[in-house]
């Protein structure tokens, strides 16, 4: 990727902790569908049980939190040590006069302040306004894409036999393609000298899989033999 095609778009901390929500969520409710069904506990009227996205989304505002303190994503802010409203009071940090340039927060002043209502306030200074690169949040937390269902009555893996499979080996072993075809003779004494499932492959079965694997037009006669061992004489 060059420079130039490079997404520098910025989000706000609220529009990352919406993204890495969103994301968790839809995560976390997928893992729960899988999930074997939990007996519901009884829960008294005025204690109804708590709905499952609130935990979610604290939990991905931890992760986000988590990152920025760890240096994983980095963030800017608009920074000062000013107090010209004092220590401040109920909402209010005190902190004023913040720089109009943005600069860079490190991971130890992250661990150092604490975020709370787009503020990160530390004892000495505060950031407000806080941004972050929308490629490196989404880089973190892609969009969580559904995993896709198999239609109704279909696998993942393809149906198979013993019966198939040790048809297919003939073909390979053999060689046999359209122009050759082989003699059904040496196929039906190989077909005897296997097993499936630990039983010897009967005659009856062994003729059926042997013209099973040759072209209708070949059982007509004037198939070319097949160049390879003396099977019967092995």
């Amino acid at each position: 990727m060059s420079l130039q095609s490079l997404d520098r778009t910025q989000w706000s901390f609220a529009e990352a902790l919406a993204h890495v929500q969103s994301v968790t969520v839809a995560r976390r409710a997928a893992e729960a569908a899988k999930a074997p069904p939990k007996p519901v506990p009884a829960h008294n009227h005025w204690n109804p049980p708590q709905d499952p996205t609130i935990a979610w989304k604290a939990e991905a505002e931890n992760e986000l939190l988590v990152a920025l303190r760890d240096g994983d994503l980095v963030a800017q802010g608009r920074y000062t040590e000013e107090r010209p409203n004092g220590w401040g009071y109920g909402g209010s940090s005190g902190f004023g006069l913040h720089s109009g340039y943005h600069s860079s927060i490190r991971p130890e002043q992250w661990r150092e302040g604490r975020y709370s209502l787009g503020r990160l306030t530390a004892r000495d200074w505060e950031f407000i306004d806080i941004r972050m690169p929308r490629f490196l949040v989404k880089a973190i937390w892609p969009d969580y894409e559904p995993e896709v269902q198999p239609a109704a009555g279909t696998d993942t893996v393809p149906y198979t036999t013993p019966y198939l499979e040790l048809m297919r080996a003939a073909i390979a072993y053999f060689g046999i393609t359209v122009e050759n075809q082989g003699k059904k003779d040496c196929l039906v004494d190989w077909f005897l000298e296997q097993e499936i499932e630990g039983e010897p492959v009967s005659n009856k079965l062994a003729d059926a899989m042997a013209t099973l694997i040759r072209l209708p037009s070949a059982q007509r006669g004037g198939a070319k033999r097949v160049l390879g061992p003396d099977l019967r004489r092995a």
